[in-house]
């Protein structure tokens, strides 16, 4: 029987309001994920960066101490010598006369003629933001400051400074000694 009243169908304006709440506070907690996960996200690319940074210059520099062949010079703020790099040219290991040097808070790589003056044909710069650092020598012993013995290469070669809030430390072994 229809008594004249139709029942309408749809939601009511509380049931309405709730589901907007609800709405509002998934929406929130969402929002609040994804904008830690960016955060993280760029930290772990900036530190992703300055470990690659870092990691291309200690394996240039281990390779070439590794490599070094004679002239070696040393002191606590760079080293000098003649060394077997790891750019070719031709398919061939490349001989260059190379300096490492700590200059104002940054690691520079300086290649030379080798038998010309010593004024840089190219300098490279490896890092910067580099805090307390120390080149020291190791000859047989103990470890040394500098290194002024012409014609003999030390046994190794520690390499220590700060970068980016890191301590960095590492010790390399000239083979060619």
């Amino acid at each position: 029987m229809n008594d004249g009243r139709s029942r309408a169908s749809g939601f009511t304006l509380v049931e309405v309001l709730v589901a907007l709440g609800i709405l509002a506070i998934v929406m929130t907690v969402l929002y609040g994920t994804f904008s830690t996960s960016s955060v993280t996200a760029r930290v772990v690319e900036e530190r992703a960066d300055e470990l690659s940074s870092l990691t291309g210059a200690l394996d240039t520099l281990t390779h070439e101490v590794r490599g070094a062949l004679e002239q070696f010079s040393g002191t606590k703020s760079g080293m000098t010598f003649t060394a077997l790099t790891p750019f070719h040219q031709d398919d061939v290991p490349v001989v260059q006369k190379v300096s490492y040097e700590f200059d104002e808070g940054r690691l520079l790589r300086k290649t030379f003629q080798i038998d010309g003056d010593d004024k840089p044909v190219r300098t490279f710069l490896l890092l910067e933001e580099v805090t307390n650092p120390a080149f020291s020598f190791f000859d047989g012993q103990g470890w040394v400051d500098t290194w002024q013995t012409p014609g003999t290469l030390p046994a190794g070669v520690k390499v220590t400074f700060s970068y980016k809030r890191r301590e960095v430390e590492t010790v390399i072994p000239v083979w060619a000694r």
